[in-house]
């Protein structure tokens, strides 16, 4: 082939490369390419890298050293049973379940709790409470079998004695043989005061035992922590795949880690300090009232099912150190823990008395504060007006609504008697 041939060939080919090449590639006329419609552009710093790394799903429940059959399964199923168990109130109508229903997240969806008359606070969940240290709004029991027979002996709630409590356990056959394998033989019969009080502590600890398995598994914000910590490097914070964490809910975390100073009190994997505040929202009832944290320490150091308490099986351990060392202070008065946020948008109303019906009343008070009082100068330094823009508003809520977890296994949250009597139709 001639010289001349071979570079009208080269060029021929050179021609058509460049044809394909401009086929492949955008031209002029192009939009620009949008941005990811997943990534919020969120910029975390230091500090909060930190507190969210803290916030990540808390894992398994801690074992109860006061409760040495925290964990056995025997007494999670008399457990189970006793919370479903109407007969255990005066009037035979009210069981834990009765303000603790499954389906509103262990809650019962009232603004104050309703037994045999209306309470005065709103029902706190028992989603999760085994990760907690104290119990109730004021704190006035230390541990959840102690808590358990509160209800059960309240006016306003169950309104039974601890002496007909324990004799309609030892007079039902099924229930004392399931009560004496997991504790023993009732003392012979009459049953001392001392007796008495044992079996009720035993009660507590075996339904205590079922609350235990009341645990939610990761929500879309733990997994989407865990997808950030898979990356080791914060400053690629915003580039994790939102999938169930959206860009408004990142914003709201970036403002629930900074400037709303929602994590001087929700903080860690429970998203609450375990401690007790005045917060200044309005009562629905007179403010001396209800004295908060203030009588919680004097019920609880008065109770002999505390910790460091003779039915305890550890009195002496670092928890039960802790209770015999607290003192009611004035500054105490009307303060009341403060909730984990975990589940939260499961639980409303909100509040010790359920002041506000929605996370965005929340939001709002905090916002503004409107309605806000206060009895004496020891209001919380930090409750300031936030005056969060409507869109912070969206966001901190779209957080929020990433914190309810995956439910407890279904065996653990209906009616044993229900179930058995559906497996029996069949």
């Amino acid at each position: 082939m001639e010289y001349s041939n071979v570079l009208k060939l080269i060029a021929a080919l050179v021609c058509s490369i460049c044809v394909v090449v401009a086929c492949t590639q955008p031209n002029s006329t192009q939009l620009p390419k949008l941005p990811d419609p997943n990534l919020s552009g969120v910029v975390f710093g230091r500090a909060q890298i930190e507190r969210v790394n803290e916030m990540g799903f808390p894992g398994p429940v801690p074992y109860d050293v006061t409760n040495h059959l925290c964990d056995d399964l025997r007494a999670s199923k008399l457990g189970h049973e006793l919370f479903f168990d109407k007969n255990l109130s005066v009037n035979g109508e009210i069981s834990c379940a009765t303000c603790h229903k499954p389906d509103r997240g262990f809650t019962d969806g009232l603004a104050l709790n309703r037994g045999l008359a209306q309470g005065v606070h709103n029902t706190l969940t028992i989603l999760d409470a085994a990760h907690q240290t104290w119990f109730n709004w004021d704190g006035r029991f230390d541990s959840m079998w102690s808590q358990a027979h509160g209800p059960m002996s309240h006016p306003r709630e169950m309104g039974n004695t601890f002496q007909n409590i324990v004799d309609r356990i030892v007079r039902d056959p099924t229930l004392r043989m399931k009560y004496e394998e997991v504790f023993g033989q009732f003392p012979q019969e009459p049953l001392s005061p001392a007796d008495i009080e044992r079996a009720i502590s035993n009660i507590g600890k075996a339904l205590a035992a079922y609350e235990r398995r009341l645990v939610t598994g990761p929500s879309p914000f733990d997994r989407w922590v865990d997808r950030w910590r898979d990356l080791q490097l914060p400053r690629e914070l915003d580039r994790v795949p939102a999938l169930d964490f959206s860009p408004s809910a990142q914003r709201g975390l970036d403002l629930f880690t900074s400037r709303a100073l929602c994590w001087q009190c929700h903080v860690g994997p429970l998203l609450t300090d375990g401690e007790f505040h005045a917060l200044g929202a309005a009562p629905r009832n007179d403010l001396l009232s209800d004295p908060g944290r203030f009588a919680g320490v004097t019920a609880l150091q008065a109770s002999p099912f505390r910790t460091s308490g003779e039915y305890s099986d550890s009195p002496h351990s670092e928890r039960a150190a802790i209770v015999d060392s607290l003192v009611a202070q004035t500054d105490q008065w009307g303060a009341f823990r403060t909730p984990s946020l975990r589940n939260v948008g499961l639980t409303a109303p909100y509040f010790h008395q359920g002041q506000f019906a929605t996370l965005e009343e929340v939001l709002h008070f905090y916002s503004t504060l409107e309605g806000s009082v206060t009895i004496d100068h020891h209001r919380e330094s930090i409750l300031k007006k936030r005056d969060f823009s409507p869109e912070e508003l969206r966001d901190l809520l779209a957080f929020l609504k990433t914190l309810d977890g995956t439910p407890p296994p279904i065996e653990w949250t209906r009616n044993p008697q229900s179930a058995e009597a559906s497996v029996g139709a069949k």
